[in-house]
């Protein structure tokens, strides 16, 4: 199939997602929870797995039209820097995620590094999944967390396993309505997942951005507040630099934070050779 302005190794490997890996060149990972290997040349991406054309589109969000969406974020900031890091770094993508994987994924990732969240999701799918065969389990159905508790304990999740299996049990009783959250404002949607066991602002954030569609959402961690300080000058607390960044990104700021993120990664990788 052909997808015009797509980068596999950009739009994969820029923390937005865990369930993926690039071995021997090819792009292995899950969509709608079935195992997909993905290998890229050009604008041509060779899918094998039990997905559609249509699953990889809105996966990758082949909607969403690069070229308008870098011309509405550097007219809204105006700045010759947002300019460069977009050209700079073209063909990352914001992905569609599943919202309950999503955000039981970045419950998981609260106050950790990369590779002890992606440890974590791993046991999870060892302990509650269904096995897929070669080494792969699904994402397990919030109801097998919430119907087995004491299994979540051998997860290694450390004080997260509580506010997870709390959080899978209210997903599985009807308690947290995805489509609702994706139809709210933003700020509304925030103010409803901040009220969710384990999530704080940054996990809303996310889940914001990368499950229910809401692209000004603005995550902020340590690397972007760094960056935003150092490259536009703007500081202050988690509520400070994202409203501040959302007000000069306007409505793509989540694309805008995702570009800023890589480009500050890979420059940093580059000090460090």
């Amino acid at each position: 199939m052909i997808v015009e302005d797509l980068d596999l190794d950009r739009t994969l490997s820029c923390g937005q997602v865990f369930r993926w890996r690039k071995e021997d060149g090819l792009w292995k990972g899950f969509m709608r929870n079935r195992p997909v290997t993905l290998r890229q040349n050009g604008c041509e991406l060779d899918v094998s797995g039990d997905v559609t054309e249509e699953d990889v589109r809105r996966f990758f969000r082949t909607d969403d039209d690069l070229g308008l969406i870098f011309q509405d974020i550097m007219i809204s900031s105006g700045d010759e820097t947002v300019s460069m890091i977009l050209n700079g770094n073209r063909g990352l993508r914001l992905v569609r995620q599943d919202p309950w994987e999503c955000s039981a994924s970045y419950i998981l990732a609260t106050f950790v590094h990369i590779p002890r969240i992606e440890t974590m999701i791993g046991n999870v799918c060892r302990a509650y999944g269904e096995d897929l065969g070669n080494g792969s389990f699904s994402f397990p159905a919030p109801g097998r967390i919430a119907g087995d508790p004491e299994a979540a304990r051998s997860c290694g999740l450390g004080f997260r396993c509580e506010r997870f299996v709390e959080f899978a049990r209210m997903v599985d009783g009807g308690e947290v309505d995805f489509d609702a959250l994706r139809e709210m404002e933003y700020e509304r949607c925030v103010k409803e997942l901040v009220s969710l066991p384990g999530i704080g602002e940054k996990v809303a954030d996310c889940v914001s951005l990368f499950a229910l569609d809401h692209l000004e959402a603005f995550p902020v961690d340590v690397w972007i507040k760094r960056s935003m300080k150092h490259l536009f000058g703007i500081e202050g607390s988690y509520k400070a630099v994202n409203a501040r960044s959302r007000m000069l990104f306007g409505s793509y700021a989540g694309y805008a934070q995702e570009y800023i993120f890589l480009h500050t990664r890979n420059r940093a990788k580059a000090l460090r050779r």
